[in-house]
């Protein structure tokens, strides 16, 4: 082989081995171009419909069932009028309910004493400043206590009493004293200590007014009073 062609043999393989490399790097170039594209994200964030409404694009108009609505004078005085029909309805309300808390109590006060005649049960009386029983008491008290077991649904208040002579405040635990007598005995033939209570009035409550002996013996005693 000539020198010549060596030459032009050895040029053809260069060029030839310059434009595979030209294609392989532009065919790089696509490949890398066309990637790009494909990786950029097409999502795009999601948004609740209506979201891109704002608070500033409210109309006044919308607004306008906020504000309170304005009385008329004839409103007013009708609203005032209302007022002034409730008090005075207030008003008789509570002397009615007063009469009617009294009236109450008078009927029960009628039972009571309805009951305690049915029972027959008696007052039981004391010497002066005394509040031990007496003989000529302890019968009474043993008859109150049948009539009580006969009714054992009764329950009574012992309401102990003296006469005018003497402190409020002596007279007071004197009255105690024998209320409290009489409970002891009653309960002594039977009857439940549940079934009775104790109060002293002390000299608040005369049977008799009179300043004689005779008045004062009415007063110094034990009242039998039926309660609920």
């Amino acid at each position: 082989m000539s020198h010549n062609n060596f030459l032009k043999r050895e040029g053809i393989v260069k060029t030839i081995k310059f434009l595979a490399v030209l294609a392989l790097l532009l065919g790089l170039g696509l490949f890398l171009g066309c990637g790009g594209k494909t990786i950029q994200s097409e999502a795009r964030p999601y948004s609740v419909p209506g979201d891109d409404l704002r608070l500033s694009e409210v109309k006044p108009e919308s607004r306008a069932g906020i504000k309170s609505e304005s009385i008329s004078p004839d409103k007013a005085a009708e609203l005032e009028r209302e007022k002034r029909i409730q008090e005075q309805e207030l008003r008789d309300k509570t002397p009615r309910e007063k009469a009617l808390q009294e009236e109450r109590a008078r009927q029960e006060a009628l039972a009571r004493e309805a009951a305690l005649k049915k029972a027959q049960l008696e007052t039981v009386y004391f010497n002066y400043d005394q509040w031990s029983i007496r003989e000529d008491q302890k019968n009474v008290l043993m008859k109150n206590a049948e009539r009580l077991k006969a009714n054992l649904q009764m329950r009574v208040r012992l309401e102990g009493n003296c006469d005018q002579r003497g402190t409020a405040e002596y007279n007071l635990a004197l009255g105690q004293r024998r209320a409290d007598a009489v409970k002891s005995f009653l309960e002594g033939l039977g009857i439940s200590r549940n079934r009775l209570e104790t109060i002293s009035y002390g000299f608040e409550r005369p049977a008799d007014r009179g300043h004689d002996e005779a008045a004062f013996g009415k007063n110094r005693r034990v009242d039998f009073v039926a309660v609920r």
